[in-house]
C-alpha cells in the first residue's frame, strides 16, 4: 500500500525531516494523511475542532519556534531534533498500521506477497485476460490489483468465508460491534440472499410468518415458496402520489392479528406466541420509516423472531433524529422476539453491488427453544453462498463498517442529511410544480424557513402527523412513521394535495425520469407523480445545485411546451412516427390521461389493502411445485380473471408482489396491470419492466401481456 502522507501548514513544512509527501492543509481533505504537522498559530484558528469534526483520530504534533509554547491538546511537539521527526513518524505508522479493518488489511498485504498461483481463478491475477486484445481492454479499465485480490479460497491465509474463520470472522465480528449486533455475516449475492438466509434457517411448512405486504419478493421467496410457510398478510399503505407507505396502525392490534390467523390457521389463533417470524421493512422503497421499539412492542410477545428488513436503510444508528428507530438499539430481554437486521449496504451505504449484511441480536433469547443458533443459520447461510466468493465484495463490506465506527460515521450522515434539507431548500426556492415531499408548514412556518440544524435534529419536520393533506397517507398513528431524510422524494404536477384527486393536467414522474437520465442525472426510482433520488455521504454542494438546475430547466420546457424532439431526443429517435410534432405537454397530457382513465393512484393503493387482496386458494410453495412439473398454462391477463398465479407478478421497480402464487388474478391487481398493458401500447419507450407477466405481440401487432396460470 502506499504510504499516507504529513499534512502541515505552509509555516512549518519546510522545517520538517520526513520521507513521506508533505500537502498542505488546504489542499486535504486528511483522508490521505497519516499525520498533521500544525503551527502554534494554527491551533487558534480552529483547525483542531476539525480534526476532532473529522473522527478519524489523526496524530497531530505542533511544531514550536523561538521559545513558542503549546497548551492545545496534541499528540506531540516538535522543535527540530531527530528524536522528534522519529516521533513523528512512529505515530504515522501506528496510525496507518492501525487503519485498515481486518480482512482489508489482511487481503492488502496477502496480495503485495504475489505468489505464483496454479489454483483458480483461472484468469491467474489477470493474465489469461491480457493474452488476448480485448482481454487486455478489460485489464487495463479495471486495473491490476481487481485481478490481484480475486483469488482462490484455496489459500487459507485470508480465512474461510463460509465457515468464518481467520480474518473474515474478525471482520463480521468488527462490523457486529460497529452496527450494535450479537453477530454479523456478509453476504456478496445481496440483501435478496440475505432474506432468504434468515427466512430458510428460520420457518419450515406449517409455521406461521407475519408478512408485510410490502415485503420484497425476497422475501417471498424465502419465508413462503422455499420454506413453505403460511403467511398472515398485513395490509399496507400507497398514496396518491404513488409514494409506498407503511402499515395501518390498527394492523398492529393483537385482537385483529389473531382473527387474521383465525382466517389462516383457526386452531393456533389463540396460541402465546403463534408466529415463528415477522417480516416487516424497517424503511420502504419511497422512505417511510418505522419505530422499530413501537413494532416490537406491540407485536414483539407474539413472534419468536422479528426481522426487519433494513435493505432501504441500515444507516439510521448513525443519524442523532433517526436512532431511536434502530432494531439493533433496542434494550431486549428474555420475553422480546430475537431479532435480524438484513442490510442492503451496496444502496446507500458504501459497499459494491450485491454487499450485504445480516444482523444477527438474540443474546436475550439464548437458551430458549425459539433461539436459533449459529450452526443453524449458518447451514441456510451455505445454501445461498458461493463457494467461489469474490474477495472485493467482502473487503468492501469490511471497509464500509470501518467508514461507520465512531464518530467519522456520524459526521458523515450529518453532512448527507445537511445537504439533503438545503436541496429541498433549493428546490422550493427554484422550482414551483416538482416539490419535495415534506410537510408545507411546520409550527406554523414554511418548512424552509426553519434553520438546516433545526431541521436535521427534530423528526417533527419529517413526521406524517394522521391526517395531514400533504402526504396523503391514511391509517397511520402519531409519531409511527417519518420520512427518511437520505431519500430525496419530490412529487410532480397531476395530484392535488388536499384533496388527493386528479387535477385537470399533469407531469407524470416516468417523462421527468426520462428527461433526467437524457442530461446525465440517474434518479432511483419513478412512479406515478413521485420520483426518488437516494442521498448518500458521497454527495456534494455541486451536485446538488447541478440536479436542481435541471429541475428548473424542466419546468421551463413544461411552460415552453418545448418540441418533444428537443426534450427527449432519444425516445423520439427510437419512435419517430409515433411522437412525430409532439410536444411536451401533449406527452404529458396523454399519460396522465391514461393514469385518470384507468384511476391507477386508487389500482395501486387497492391493492395492497385486505379487501382487495387477491384470494388464496393455495400455499405459494405448493403452486410454484406445479409451475416447476409444468401443470401451468401461458393465458393472457384479460382472459385471468379467476385463475390461480403460478408466478409471482410484480413491476420493477420496486420489487414488491401484487400477485403471489397460489393467488387468484381479479380485482385491483388484474386491473392495474391491463393499465399498464394499455401504457405499454399507448406510450412506448415508457414502458415498466414487469416481472411473473410476459409482453407478446399478438398477429394484430398489440402487445398482450400474459401469465402462467394453474391448468383447471
Amino acid at each position: 500500500m502506499k504510504s499516507l502522507k504529513i499534512a502541515a501548514s505552509h509555516a512549518v513544512a519546510p522545517l520538517l525531516s520526513t520521507s513521506r509527501d508533505v500537502v498542505g492543509l488546504d489542499s486535504t481533505d486528511f483522508t490521505d494523511v497519516a499525520a498533521v504537522v500544525l503551527s502554534v498559530a494554527d491551533t487558534r484558528s480552529g483547525i483542531l475542532a476539525l480534526l476532532k469534526r473529522t473522527g478519524f483520530n489523526l496524530p497531530v504534533f505542533v511544531y514550536l519556534q523561538s521559545g513558542e509554547r503549546c497548551d492545545a491538546p496534541v499528540s506531540g511537539t516538535l522543535t527540530g531534533t531527530s528524536q522528534e521527526f522519529l516521533a513523528l513518524e512512529t505515530a504515522a505508522l501506528a496510525y496507518e498500521e492501525n487503519l485498515l479493518p481486518p480482512f482489508f488489511d489482511t487481503l492488502t498485504q496477502y496480495v503485495e506477497m504475489q505468489n505464483s498461483t496454479f489454483a483458480c481463478p483461472g484468469h491467474q491475477h489477470g493474465e489469461f485476460f491480457k493474452k488476448h486484445p480485448a482481454g487486455r481492454q478489460f485489464y487495463d479499465f479495471f486495473g491490476e490489483n481487481v485481478f490481484r485480490a480475486d483469488m482462490c479460497n484455496a489459500d487459507v491465509k485470508l480465512g474461510d468465508l463460509l465457515i468464518h474463520e481467520g480474518s473474515a470472522k474478525h471482520a463480521q465480528k468488527f462490523a457486529a460491534k460497529v452496527f450494535h449486533a450479537d453477530k454479523t455475516y456478509f453476504v456478496l449475492n445481496g440483501t435478496s440472499a440475505a432474506n432468504k438466509v434468515v427466512t430458510n434457517a428460520l420457518l419450515t411448512q406449517g409455521d406461521l410468518v407475519l408478512f408485510d405486504r410490502n415485503n420484497h419478493k425476497s422475501n417471498h421467496h424465502g419465508a413462503l415458496i422455499q420454506a413453505g410457510a403460511t403467511p398472515v398478510y398485513l395490509e399496507a399503505a400507497r398514496n396518491p402520489f404513488g409514494f409506498i407507505g407503511g402499515i395501518d396502525e390498527r394492523c398492529f392490534d393483537e385482537a385483529y392479528l389473531r382473527e387474521l390467523i383465525a382466517e389462516v390457521a383457526p386452531s393456533r389463533a389463540q396460541e402465546a406466541r403463534p408466529f415463528r417470524l415477522a417480516v416487516i421493512q424497517l424503511g420502504t422503497y419511497d422512505g417511510t420509516i418505522y419505530n422499530a421499539r413501537q413494532v416490537v412492542d406491540k407485536i414483539g410477545h407474539l413472534c419468536d423472531y422479528i426481522l426487519f428488513d433494513s435493505a432501504w436503510v441500515g444507516y439510521e444508528q448513525f443519524i442523532p433524529m433517526m436512532a431511536d428507530c434502530s432494531p439493533l438499539l433496542l434494550d431486549l430481554n428474555e420475553n422480546d422476539p430475537g431479532i435480524f437486521v438484513t442490510q442492503s449496504v451496496h444502496k446507500q451505504q458504501a459497499g459494491f453491488s450485491q454487499t450485504s449484511q445480516i444482523h444477527k441480536k438474540d443474546n436475550h433469547i439464548r437458551g430458549q427453544a425459539r433461539f436459533c443458533p449459529h450452526k443453524r443459520l449458518n447451514n441456510a447461510f451455505m445454501l445461498h453462498a458461493s463457494t467461489s466468493p469474490f474477495y472485493p465484495l467482502f473487503a468492501a463490506l469490511d471497509v464500509n463498517a470501518k467508514i461507520h465506527e465512531g464518530e467519522s460515521g456520524k459526521r458523515l450522515w450529518a453532512e448527507c442529511v445537511a445537504l439533503g434539507i438545503e436541496a429541498r431548500k433549493a428546490i422550493i426556492a427554484n422550482c414551483h410544480m416538482i416539490k419535495p415531499f415534506i410537510p408545507d408548514t411546520v409550527a406554523g412556518r414554511p418548512w424552509q424557513d426553519h434553520p438546516t440544524d433545526a431541521i436535521a435534529r427534530e423528526r417533527r419536520f419529517f413526521s406524517f402527523e394522521p391526517g395531514a393533506a400533504w402526504h396523503g397517507f391514511a391509517g397511520y398513528a402519531r409519531e409511527q412513521y417519518f420520512v427518511d431524510p437520505c431519500k430525496l422524494l419530490l412529487t410532480t404536477p397531476g395530484i392535488d394535495a388536499e384533496t388527493g384527486e386528479y387535477s385537470d393536467f399533469g407531469v407524470p414522474a416516468a417523462i421527468l425520469a426520462n428527461y433526467l437520465r437524457e442530461n446525465g442525472i440517474v434518479p432511483e426510482k419513478a412512479d406515478l407523480n413521485s420520483i426518488l433520488f437516494l442521498l448518500t455521504p458521497a454527495e456534494s454542494a455541486q451536485k446538488m445545485a447541478h440536479l436542481v438546475a435541471m429541475l428548473a430547466r424542466f419546468e421551463q420546457h413544461i411552460e415552453d411546451d418545448t418540441p418533444l424532439a428537443d426534450v427527449l431526443p432519444t425516445i423520439c429517435q427510437k419512435y419517430p412516427v409515433r411522437y412525430k410534432g409532439y410536444t411536451l405537454r401533449q406527452l404529458c397530457q396523454e399519460m396522465h390521461n391514461l393514469y385518470v382513465s384507468f384511476d391507477v393512484k386508487a389500482l395501486q393503493r387497492a391493492m395492497f389493502r385486505k379487501a382487495e387482496l387477491p384470494q388464496v386458494v393455495m400455499n405459494p410453495q405448493q403452486a410454484n411445485v406445479e409451475y416447476i412439473r409444468g401443470n401451468v398454462e401461458l393465458v393472457r391477463l384479460s382472459e385471468a380473471e379467476g385463475r390461480v398465479a403460478a408466478e409471482g407478478a410484480l413491476p420493477y421497480p420496486p420489487g414488491v408482489l401484487c400477485v403471489v402464487p397460489g393467488e387468484v388474478w381479479g380485482g385491483a391487481a388484474l386491473r392495474y396491470f391491463l393499465a399498464l398493458e394499455e401504457g405499454v401500447n399507448l406510450l412506448p419507450g415508457f414502458s415498466p419492466e414487469l416481472q411473473g407477466v410476459y409482453s407478446q405481440t399478438d398477429p394484430d401487432g398489440i402487445k398482450r401481456l400474459y401469465g402462467y396460470m394453474l391448468r383447471e
